[in-house]
């Protein structure tokens, strides 16, 4: 029976836009996450598939995970920031003991729980997807020399709208749908408390980066700039003219596609990392409960919540699909790393600073005090049957 009492419930109603703060955004994206988590948690037991058709339907799965990739003349195009080393560890960290009561295999032939290698990431390849400016196509000729001009276009508007780098915070790791194994974020930034101190934290009142990066991004690539001298760069922009539909904003695939994004008064900010996919047609020829993960989610979304990672570095690529569905970062055929614009501090005496945003004031510490710090290390043991 839902409440009639919430906390949340009116933050599902906000509006974001290039000028929504952090602390706005913050409350509408991470209501999302709240109300998907408990979605998820409606998802809590997997029927066993007989083992006379497990086989059959498991190659199904890997023919459709790769179906872009079987195609071979498919391309698409993302813009990603990739985890740091110690991201990349901890989250790598938290994906095996929430799996670990699986006690799955990779192996197709396996009667118990299985996953493919293709449907877990790897940790070198962990990363937040950003925007997505050019959906499946089929490539054609000069598809290189335009994948080159989009990653300039963003380039540049990274440049020219001084978008400095900024830090993003772990909010919460939740299997979504009982099937999608992501740590999701929120962003941090500055407020100014009644005595002049400045905190970054959540709450900050300044614009919310990636709201506005996004939004910055579809501009650059779906508008011409006032002198006609920047053109649109849209699969419907590049159609022949008898091809070309109706166009509304929300129609182009980088609105549709971009996480976080979606029809106007739909976007809820999301960020977020794919840690691993959970094929559940086929998972087992066992019922298998999923209430173990779930409860695992829970207890290191609270034991990890406030990790932060800085975001100044972006990879623009362009993959095939070799990867699976949730890795562009497997053999691209197209890969530039564009960092973001450092941020300067001319001095009275007219020497230059270069400074990273809300970076080198920060004095990071990861050390934890007592054997809670060897938890990683701790065997999980699936519950008796």
């Amino acid at each position: 029976q839902e409440t009639t009492h919430s906390v949340i419930n009116h933050f599902s109603s906000l509006i974001l836009d290039p000028e929504t703060t952090v602390e706005e955004a913050n409350k509408r994206r991470t209501t999302s996450y709240y109300l998907k988590m408990r979605e998820a948690h409606h998802k809590s037991l997997v029927l066993g598939v007989y083992p006379s058709r497990l086989k059959k339907l498991r190659k199904k799965e890997i023919d459709r995970t790769l179906s872009y990739w079987n195609k071979g003349n498919q391309s698409h195009r993302t813009i990603v920031c990739m985890c740091d080393e110690s991201t990349q560890k901890l989250l790598s960290n938290a994906r095996r003991l929430v799996l670990a009561p699986l006690q799955y295999s990779s192996d197709i032939d396996s009667l118990s729980a299985w996953i493919p290698d293709l449907n877990i990431i790897p940790k070198e390849d962990m990363h937040v997807t950003i925007a997505l400016p050019w959906w499946w196509h089929t490539i054609r000729p000069g598809n290189n020399e335009l994948t080159k001009k989009m990653a300039n276009r963003f380039k540049q508007t990274l440049l020219v709208e001084f978008h400095y780098g900024f830090q993003i915070e772990l909010e919460r790791i939740v299997l979504l749908g009982g099937k999608v194994l992501v740590a999701l974020w929120r962003c941090v930034g500055e407020r100014e408390t009644d005595d002049g101190r400045v905190i970054v934290d959540r709450h900050g009142t300044n614009i919310d980066p990636m709201v506005w990066l996004r939004e910055e991004i579809v501009r650059c690539f779906i508008t011409e700039s006032p002198d006609q001298r920047r053109q649109p760069l849209t699969y419907q922009h590049n159609k022949s003219e008898g091809d070309k539909a109706e166009e509304n904003a929300w129609q182009h695939t980088i609105m549709q596609r971009t996480p976080g994004m979606g029809k106007p008064g739909s976007a809820d900010g999301f960020i977020h990392t794919t840690l691993c996919r959970l094929p559940l047609d086929c998972l087992s020829s066992k019922d298998v409960e999923l209430d173990e993960l779930h409860r695992m989610c829970r207890e290191l979304s609270a034991t990890l919540n406030g990790h932060r990672m800085v975001v100044d570095k972006y990879r623009f690529i362009e993959t095939m699909g070799e990867g699976g569905e949730s890795n562009p970062c497997y053999k691209p055929i197209y890969d530039e790393i564009i960092e973001a614009p450092a941020r300067h501090e001319v001095h009275i005496d007219g020497t230059v600073e270069s400074r990273n945003a809300q970076v080198s004031d920060v004095l990071e510490r990861h050390n934890t005090i007592g054997p809670s710090g060897n938890f990683w290390n701790e065997e999980v043991v699936a519950p008796a049957p």
